[in-house]
């Protein structure tokens, strides 16, 4: 059983800032999974990324104490044999990968890990079986959606069968059905002897696998063991939907496909105005390709219409001023370098001035916790952070269309409701269309009006009727 620990470890990211852990002291217990359950931007992936040696080697410093394995300090252990014995999934899947596809990119994996050549293509098999991925083994990674690559990340880390393996929010874009199996095959092998340590927002369906959940304290100097509620780990309860009202934005006889591969048979639907809809499915049906879609970025077929015209008769800037678009990924939306100048850009160009007043704006980046962080770059916030400005920013546009492609992921619960709060009241006074995408449920569906589910190329209402 390896033993990996903190000593009294004093980190900052820069001499000129204060530290982020003081003298702070953690032994990792073998053969057990934690989750780390901390507010955005406290310090989770830093946390990992010590834990695992690629800080300091790549980041900050370390001014006192240090991590241990086996007694002997972290930075002494050449790298591939560290990952031998410890590996980490990284907040933003892509980080992961430097090859073309899931079996390139395993190989690629096992060759640094000095694994012999002649069971190379056996370990491949039974790692791409157990996580059910064989179909994907030859898609190009760039191709997949976001669950997808985050279930081939995890494929690549547990390939390595480190005997201690950190995941950072590693079920943010999987959803409901393959994460409830992933969580089946951590318990399996925490059951054969492997250690986790999760960060995760939500805890929901880890009632089976979880020993410990931990908080760090309010000088980050000690990490606090507390207790999950029953009602926190139990999965959500089905969404209950309100008859949809009118809306402007219709599609008639739509369909969908992309690579040769039929996402959507043709369908006709209205999305209401002033709701808040939810449009749920398994990983790679064609959630995002929908939205795309919508937005007239890729091919489609049938008929799309806004107030009854066309976007044929729309420039593509017109049409983006209709229907907004947030993506998964926030730093793709950016066009700014610091939170400052990109908030100013939105504040300057919003189509609803009458709405986002300075007043309005200023209080909702305060909820989100932005005004502090005026001066940061875009790129040098947490993962949560990202996702809270690039929310604000898509909001504060004014479309009288939104489509959020998950807006929640990487977000506590705190400022998932803080979100939510924002945006029902921007919708209802607006009487936006508001349609989402989000594998975490918890906190989320009591909010939301109805549910369009994905399913066999084919959308129907989830859920049940009120």
């Amino acid at each position: 059983m390896v033993k990996l620990e903190l000593r009294e470890l004093t980190f900052s990211h820069a001499p000129d800032r204060p530290p982020l852990f003081k003298k702070l002291d953690f032994c990792v217990e073998p053969q057990t999974c934690s989750l780390l359950a901390t507010p955005l931007g406290s310090g989770k992936s830093t946390f990992f990324k010590l834990l695992c040696g690629l800080y300091p080697q790549f980041g900050g410093q370390i001014t006192n104490g240090g991590v241990f394995l086996e007694g002997q300090p972290l930075e002494q252990i050449v790298p591939f044999e560290r990952a031998k014995r410890i590996g980490m999934l990284f907040q933003d899947p892509d980080k992961r990968f430097c090859m073309a596809t899931l079996d390139q990119q395993l190989t690629f994996v096992l060759e640094n890990l000095q694994l012999p050549a002649d069971q190379i293509t056996a370990k491949k098999q039974h790692i791409l079986q157990e996580l059910e991925l064989t179909s994907l083994k030859d898609r190009q990674l760039s191709t997949l959606s976001g669950g997808q690559k985050q279930q081939a990340a995890l494929a690549c880390v547990l390939a390595t069968e480190s005997e201690i393996i950190l995941l950072d929010e590693p079920f943010a874009n999987v959803d409901p059905t393959s994460k409830n199996k992933l969580l089946k095959l951590l318990l399996k092998l925490k059951k054969q002897g492997k250690t986790f340590i999760i960060a995760d927002h939500d805890p929901s369906g880890y009632q089976d696998l979880l020993d410990f959940a931990y908080r760090f304290n309010a000088d980050h100097s000690r990490l606090i063991k507390f207790n999950l509620s029953r009602s926190t780990l139990a999965s959500p309860v089905p969404l209950r939907w309100q008859p949809l009202k009118p809306g402007k934005l219709t599609w008639k006889q739509l369909s969908l496909t992309r690579s040769n591969k039929l996402l959507l048979k043709p369908h006709d639907l209205t999305l209401p105005k002033g709701q808040l809809g939810l449009l749920s499915g398994a990983n790679g049906v064609g959630k995002s390709s929908l939205f795309q879609a919508l937005c007239t970025l890729i091919p489609y077929q049938g008929n799309l219409s806004y107030a009854g015209q066309r976007p044929p008769r729309f420039f593509k800037q017109r049409w983006a001023k209709k229907v907004g678009l947030m993506l998964q990924e926030a730093t793709a939306q950016f066009s700014c370098a610091t939170v400052q100048e990109e908030l100013a850009l939105v504040s300057q160009n919003t189509l609803a001035p009458h709405y986002w007043t300075k007043e309005r704006f200023f209080y909702a980046k305060q909820a989100l916790g932005l005004t502090e962080l005026a001066h940061h770059s875009v790129y040098q916030l947490s993962g949560g952070q990202q996702q809270k400005l690039q929310f604000l920013s898509v909001l504060a546009m004014g479309q009288p269309v939104l489509l959020l492609d998950e807006p929640f992921a990487n977000l506590d619960q705190a400022s998932i409701q803080t979100c939510l709060t924002l945006l029902k009241d921007s919708c209802r006074a607006e009487q936006t269309t508001v349609l989402l995408t989000s594998h975490q449920r918890v906190g989320i569906t009591e909010h939301l009006d109805y549910e369009l589910i994905l399913e066999e190329q084919t959308l129907k209402l989830g859920g049940y009727q009120t």
